[in-house]
């Protein structure tokens, strides 16, 4: 019987010359748009994983909660970058029509009306202080007028004479203990 033929070792690829390759292309500037796109796309197809894990996990009666407590925090991950490059992209346009843009110590532009930085958490500047209700204590924006929490006006005590009945509409502030 013969013995069978073992095949060549295959031979390797013969390096092309320098002018064959072609032309590099140069590498892509960094976009704040471009990446913001990127990560939306990718934020769509997580929130659909993420549901459909838990829509298999109900289906199964086995439900993993830490799985999906981390999966969630990768789109809250994904999320807060995608308001950073929001605020980048809204100074860079506020730059290029010659509005001036506030930094922050930390170097990320704060927007007109924000009142924390949205990278670091430092208070704004040049905004408003935040404040809170008289009535349930929550902390507010300074310019609402009605609390977002119990309903109550933010400065009803600044517009009521105390000599004047309350009218039926103000919720009456909490009975002073003596």
């Amino acid at each position: 019987m013969d013995a069978p033929v073992a095949d060549p070792p295959p031979a390797e690829p013969a390096a092309a010359p320098p002018e064959a390759v072609g032309p590099v292309a140069p590498p892509r500037s960094y976009s704040p748009q471009r990446e913001r796109r990127s990560l939306a796309q990718l934020r769509e197809i997580e929130m659909r994983d993420i549901g459909g894990l838990a829509v298999e996990m109900a289906r199964r009666d086995d439900w993993r909660y830490p799985l999906l407590h981390s999966r969630c925090a990768e789109v809250l991950g994904i999320e807060e970058r995608i308001h950073e490059l929001d605020a980048l992209i809204a100074a860079g346009d506020m730059a290029s029509r010659g509005v001036p843009v506030v930094e922050c110590r930390c170097g990320a532009p704060i927007m007109r009306g924000q009142h924390f930085c949205a990278h670091c958490g430092r208070p704004a500047p040049e905004t408003s202080p935040v404040v809170t209700c008289s009535h349930c204590g929550q902390p507010l924006p300074a310019d609402v007028n009605f609390c977002s929490f119990c309903g109550n006006p933010v400065a009803a005590e600044e517009f009521v004479d105390a000599r004047a009945p309350i009218d039926e509409t103000l919720v009456p502030p909490p009975p002073q203990e003596p």
